[in-house]
């Protein structure tokens, strides 16, 4: 791709793919569905992390000289199927400023901003991160 080539959505959809797949967070990543239209396009993936919990991910994006997120959800469980988060921009929380962009978590709902994919794996890796590094810290206190 030369410079002042706009990515179509075929590209934006294998770039998204190429993450997944060398990401060291994602243990395994399926595929469930992707179709590719001129101006429209869908990608649905499920993504199996180490520690067993497991991400659903939709992201349905517009083709308009540039690739734009149109519609999304990020619904991440752990192994037992409980939610431990889920990003979405349905309109269905009009109390919250940017209701069109939320974030669900066991007790709450509340506002969030535009997210994808790259975003959402960096925030699980976090998350992930602080969460071994509680079991490494309780582990160590527990043997002294």
């Amino acid at each position: 791709m030369q410079k002042g080539d706009k990515l179509d959505i075929r590209e934006y959809f294998d770039g998204l793919k190429l993450c997944l797949i060398i990401d060291p967070i994602v243990e395994s990543v399926e595929i469930i569905n992707e179709k590719i239209g001129e101006r429209e396009g869908y990608l649905r993936v499920t993504i199996k992390f180490p520690d067993d919990s497991v991400m659903h991910c939709f992201e349905y994006v517009i083709f308009d000289e540039t690739v734009e997120i149109s519609k999304y959800s990020f619904h991440w469980q752990d192994a037992a199927g409980n939610l431990i988060r889920r990003w979405d921009n349905a309109p269905h929380h009009p109390e919250l400023d940017r209701y069109q962009h939320h974030v669900h978590t066991k007790d709450i709902v509340s506002a969030s901003s535009e997210i994808g994919i790259r975003t959402v794996l960096s925030t699980v890796k976090s998350i992930l991160s602080q969460r071994n590094q509680h079991i490494w810290i309780a582990n160590s206190t527990n043997r002294t």
